[in-house]
């Protein structure tokens, strides 16, 4: 418990028990963004429940390390916000890996589940 993790160089205090074992597991089966906003809302639990503000603030400045621009280092506690909750029809892939990140967890399998929940597998074989 009260380890760290490094996002782009930056330690972000990281309270999970499991390593994120239970939240990035659930990511096999999501097929719906409502699946992967639940997942991600499992995930912030693991993590030891961090604000919508905290996790905004380590995305911002992990956004810093990674040299963005000032105005668009810090995302609003709303928009962080928006991506746990379901009913959404989109959900930034950069955003929801920052978010990942800043929760402590490797963004990878969370693009995959990304691509898969928005209709963005792997193409279909091209029949001849």
């Amino acid at each position: 418990m009260g380890t760290s993790s490094q996002v782009s160089g930056a330690a972000v205090p990281c309270t999970c028990r499991a390593g994120h074992a239970r939240a990035t597991a659930a990511l096999t089966g999501v097929r719906t963004l409502d699946g992967l906003a639940a997942c991600l809302a499992q995930l912030r639990q693991e993590a030891g429940n961090p604000s919508f503000t905290t996790i905004a603030r380590r995305i911002g400045a992990a956004r810093t390390v990674r040299g963005v621009p000032a105005g668009e280092r810090t995302p609003g506690r709303i928009t962080v916000y928006d991506c746990f909750r379901a009913g959404r029809r989109r959900i930034d892939v950069e955003l929801l890996s920052d978010i990942v990140r800043a929760l402590g967890a490797d963004p990878a399998p969370w693009r995959h589940a990304h691509r898969a929940a928005s209709g963005r597998g792997l193409p279909a074989p091209v029949r001849r």
